[in-house]
């Protein structure tokens, strides 16, 4: 079942609508749960939570919604081919994540926003935040580390216009309770909200609440000043600040000190031979052995 906010103005779909999925009715609860806790901020909202889909963020890639005027937001209990940055997959298990997808509409005129993931992890840091997390980090340019383990990630698709606006899809995937079972191929160490809060934990739905709260405040704080309004608090948060790092390339791998990122988005490498910019997309970045956390 669907449930979506009223919205203004509603136009008329013309795209292929979403996968008819078998959702309990315990979707739409949450999905009128998340509405509740939302308020007034609902109302730029249109929620989608279903049982199961392949991914998130390819269903919003390949059938879109034409209403430009909301946050769209697909929620999933269970992804079967979920995606992970540079073409890992995205592992999850039933009652083990919270996985969506928010599909934002760049303002108008407006080139492809650049730190937008490192936006979306602020996001969710903050939100974390307060809901009771501490030791929250981000790791550019897309994890949110608890104590240096990774909590959740976040993955970043551009839509082109094709005679619409411009518009990104931004896919998250937290951990909530990780079964014991559970086998992942990681570099670094992995932990869930469970583990991270001293409380008890609160209902997913209210989690996202939480989430796209702070998702939509700094989302229009991007699309009035851009990155360099966010820069800030980013930083406050990096994990790897003055620490020694490595960057891995496709073609070569790179040693130095982490001086931050700049007021596009792109980390600051501190070298031999002064500062350089890494993109983000094209590196993965690590601690050295004895300069971790």
């Amino acid at each position: 079942m669907r449930v979506f906010v009223p919205a203004r103005t509603l136009p008329v779909p013309t795209t292929p609508p979403l996968p008819d999925l078998a959702s309990p009715s315990s979707t739409a609860a949450r999905t009128t749960a998340v509405i509740d806790a939302l308020g007034p901020l609902a109302r730029d909202f249109a929620i989608d939570w279903v049982a199961e889909c392949a991914s998130t963020n390819t269903t919003l890639l390949y059938a879109p919604p034409h209403d430009e005027n909301r946050l769209y937001v697909l929620v999933v209990d269970r992804q079967t081919v979920g995606r992970g940055r540079r073409g890992r997959q995205w592992l999850s298990w039933d009652g083990a994540s919270l996985t969506f997808s928010v599909l934002w509409h760049f303002p108008p005129g407006a080139a492809a926003p650049a730190g937008l993931s490192l936006v979306a992890g602020l996001a969710l840091a903050r939100a974390l935040e307060q809901l009771g997390v501490a030791g929250l980090h981000l790791k550019w340019p897309n994890d949110v580390l608890v104590h240096g383990d990774k909590l959740a990630g976040i993955l970043i698709d551009l839509l082109s216009g094709r005679g619409r606006r411009p518009a990104a899809v931004i896919g998250i995937g937290l951990n909530l309770r990780l079964p014991e079972h559970a086998a992942i191929p990681a570099q670094t160490g992995v932990t869930d909200l469970a583990h991270a809060l001293e409380a008890p934990q609160p209902a997913p739905a209210l989690i996202l609440a939480a989430i796209l709260a702070e998702l939509h405040r700094l989302l229009d704080t991007f699309a009035a000043a851009g990155f360099p309004a966010l820069r800030g608090a980013w930083e406050q948060r990096n994990a790897f600040a003055e620490l020694p790092v490595c960057i891995s390339g496709e073609k070569e791998t790179r040693h130095g000190l982490c001086a931050g990122v700049d007021d596009d988005g792109a980390l600051l490498l501190r070298t031999a031979n002064g500062i350089e910019r890494i993109l983000a997309g094209d590196v993965s970045l690590r601690p050295l052995a004895e300069g971790g956390r």
